[in-house]
């Protein structure tokens, strides 16, 4: 990555042949806006992930936006949400007039929502509950669509952090009544910007694929194609499309997708296996290695003075890290707007307090990883850094 500050990014991209082979044909073909590439983006995302149909929209955000429309969420209404996630899961509640109310995560080492925490947040104004399969993990998504369905509520995956995650009821996405997903540069299929909606329920489908270009009845495309002359606006939609560049590198990424994972799991065994053996103070977040993507790689630390120094101290040996994540309900905004506070959710907020990011990204290499795990041994074997030990 040219020009950063760091000797080992966060992340990092892995552009080759594929990547510009697939630009390039778009470019040829002289048609940048949505179209065949998209489509056929689409139906590959649908055919990987065993849902009927997929949506390719211009961010995750927009996609998690979409599913909230399309399920007739109303001003008023509440969905239960984490607040152990990037602030996009809840924004677009609030631009809809909806309620998020907070759950608690299990535990910090367990950062996920579950039916203990879950089930006393339910009131008559609850219409959905919103499961974040953090890092990858989709553990406990059953037990909350099992829930959902006794209680008459939707569930809605935000399954970001989780292409290329499995589990017994099925890749993360395709458990619930809609799924999402964020292809940003980060994700384990990164495509710069870009996102999807996916689901079974062509009634969802219709109305997402509707409100993502204007609430209009035919697109661009189709008057492009020759497949309509003319159309009608029959809903107030957004115009959230993505381009076909996005789609075509989404195509080479998908195809790359299972050989990405499986390196990710080949680091996190690697990561865990040598702090373990290093005797380093730091707890492992619950994450699967054999059936999660990966996403990130998130350790516990002694508390937030611990974190703030070792995040400084891996600055100065320009190794990037990063939270994941301050909590949502603590950010001034939420605060100001809902009233939340700290004491909320003490589960969460012990998991924000302790969470530090370390590198990961597929081509990590033993070097660097070695690099990585030697400068967190440095930090925690110097008492003026670490006094606690």
């Amino acid at each position: 990555m040219p020009g950063h500050a760091w000797d080992i990014p966060l992340f990092d991209l892995d552009l080759e042949e594929e990547e510009h082979d697939a630009i390039l044909r778009v470019l040829h073909r002289r048609w940048l806006s949505q179209g065949p590439e998209t489509q056929a983006f689409e139906e590959e995302l649908a055919e990987y992930l065993g849902t009927r149909f997929a949506l390719l929209t211009s961010s995750g955000t927009t996609a998690l936006h979409l599913a909230y429309l399309a399920i007739g969420l109303e001003p008023g209404d509440e969905v239960i949400v984490p607040s152990f996630t990037f602030v996009a899961t809840v924004n677009p509640l609030l631009w809809m007039g909806v309620h998020p109310v907070f759950a608690d995560i299990h535990s910090p080492t367990r950062p996920l929502l579950t039916r203990e925490t879950v089930e006393p947040r339910i009131t008559p104004l609850t219409k959905a509950i919103v499961f974040v399969a953090y890092a990858g993990n989709p553990q406990g998504v059953e037990d909350l669509r099992d829930l959902a369905e006794e209680r008459g509520l939707y569930l809605i995956e935000d399954a970001s952090h989780a292409m290329g995650s499995e589990s017994p009821a099925g890749k993360p996405g395709s458990i619930g009544h809609v799924g999402c997903f964020s292809f940003f540069s980060n994700k384990t299929l990164p495509v710069g910007e870009g996102g999807a909606l996916v689901t079974s329920d062509p009634k969802i489908y219709e109305k997402a694929k509707r409100l993502r270009s204007h609430g209009m009845t035919s697109v661009t495309w189709d008057r492009y194609a020759g497949d309509a002359l003319t159309y009608d606006v029959i809903d107030l939609g957004y115009n959230y499309r993505a381009s076909e560049l996005e789609a075509a590198l989404g195509r080479v990424k998908l195809q790359k997708l299972n050989q990405n994972v499986a390196q990710r799991r080949e680091i996190v065994r690697w990561y865990r296996q040598e702090i373990t053996r290093r005797n380093l103070p730091v707890e492992f977040i619950e994450n699967p290695v054999e059936s999660s993507a990966h996403y990130i790689f998130p350790i516990l630390v002694r508390n937030k003075e611990t974190r703030d120094r070792l995040m400084h101290f891996m600055k100065t040996h320009r190794i990037q890290t990063s939270i994941h994540y301050p909590p949502v309900h603590l950010f001034t905004f939420y605060r100001r707007y809902l009233g939340t506070h700290e004491g909320l959710l003490p589960q969460t907020e012990e998991a924000g307090r302790r969470e530090l990011t370390l590198p990961l990204f597929p081509h990590l290499t033993l070097e660097q990883l070695t690099r990585v795990v030697d400068t967190l041994e440095a930090f925690f074997h110097d008492p003026t850094l670490y006094p606690d030990r």
